[in-house]
């Protein structure tokens, strides 16, 4: 559930003048009451449904008819088109795809249909021999429990990823119709676009499906950002930008004060080629929620390596050298060469414990044990 007391920059820019809204997936507590900050709101319960959604459209429960991006896009669009521009804006739009069960609209229905789509490199990771701790080894969200296990989503890996990949589809035409939308109304110049997502995905990778841990499908988001008066396009920054830097780049360049208190840093001087200080060379992840049995764990990713430390009970940590193993089917925490970096990662994660004022979790609710890990899953078609 969101604390409504935390100040977000749709509420910052709100006080600033600006007419704010929120259309799509909300997904941070079902109170269907319009969050502080948006004068429009139109959102979907929960996780919403695929097709013939309800929206509570600023207070009142409104079913449509059709597909779920399709309708979030058109009212986007709506309300980019009510923009009188005596008011700057600031607009959220949720997507719900490609979230399960990954169902597109029937027009992309056939999409892929002729093509084929290769297993990831680490499919059939061999998780037992590779230096993986046993909570990953035994992880319950793993790729064959959703074809030949008790779930059965899709009926096979064929099916599965190229409905993943439709539904991308589908949100990829919903941003277009939105982009679409601020150049009909000549504002896509003078507006700042920000896509992102809210994780990255496992598809198969290391045998896995879902999120949570952090390997770099996983860890890993989109971040694309357009604002044509500010920055030309094409730009591509080295540096190692964090989910936490959306909120200062937006107030930053919307010309509003970033409070002091904001974890993360404007990436404007890096989209405009301004940069000249120092940049971060390290974040920290952590993950304790333990949903789906999944572990509790700390991590540090520099530019090269990453730590990973599990809170819950495990046989071995782990540490990856990125840039001799991409795919992290090498844990090299035990090899004698890698000593120096595993303190030189301990000593950064203990720092950012420290600095980003870390609490050790309550792990006192036992955490369900999971049935081992089966065969590698072998594509029905």
């Amino acid at each position: 559930m969101f604390d409504t007391r935390e100040k977000t920059f749709p509420a910052l820019l709100h006080s600033a003048g600006y007419r704010t809204g929120y259309v799509g997936k909300w997904h941070i507590g079902d109170d269907p009451k319009p969050r502080p900050g948006f004068d429009h709101w139109a959102v979907l319960p929960g996780q919403g449904v695929y097709f013939d959604p309800m929206l509570n459209v600023n207070g009142r429960e409104t079913s449509f008819k059709g597909h779920v991006d399709g309708i979030v896009a058109g009212l986007a669009a709506d309300f980019l088109k009510q923009q009188d521009g005596r008011k700057p804006f600031a607009l959220c739009v949720g997507i719900k795809s490609p979230h399960a069960e990954q169902l597109p609209p029937p027009h992309l229905a056939s999409l892929l249909s002729g093509t084929n789509i290769p297993q990831p490199p680490t499919w059939s990771e061999d998780v037992r021999s590779n230096g993986k701790a046993d909570v990953v080894k035994n992880a319950c969200i793993q790729a064959e429990e959703f074809f030949d296990g008790p779930i059965k989503l899709k009926g096979s890996y064929d099916r599965y990823i190229k409905d993943f990949y439709r539904s991308v589809m589908s949100a990829d035409e919903a941003v277009g119709r939105v982009l679409n939308a601020l150049d009909e109304t000549g504002q896509a110049n003078d507006t700042l676009v920000v896509f992102t997502g809210d994780n990255g995905f496992f598809l198969g990778e290391h045998g896995l499906i879902d999120k949570r841990l952090p390997y770099e499908e996983s860890l890993r988001t989109p971040l694309l950002v357009r604002y044509p008066a500010l920055f030309r396009a094409g730009r591509a920054p080295a540096q190692m930008s964090l989910n936490l830097d959306i909120c200062p780049t937006i107030l930053d360049c919307c010309g509003c004060a970033v409070p002091a208190n904001i974890a993360g840093r404007s990436l404007r001087p890096l989209l405009t080629g301004n940069h000249a200080s120092p940049w971060r060379d390290e974040m920290f992840y952590e993950y304790v929620e333990r949903i789906w049995q999944s572990p509790a764990l700390v991590a540090v990713r520099t530019e090269r390596y990453k730590y990973i430390e599990y809170l819950d009970t495990a046989d071995t940590n782990e540490l990856y050298d990125l840039a001799v193993d991409e795919h992290e089917m090498r844990n090299v925490i035990r090899e004698a060469g890698y000593a120096p970096v595993l303190r030189d990662m301990k000593s950064r994660l203990e720092r950012l414990k420290k600095t980003t004022g870390w609490t050790p979790p309550d792990l006192s609710k036992p955490n369900t044990p999971c049935r081992p890990r089966r065969r590698p899953i072998v594509d029905q078609n």
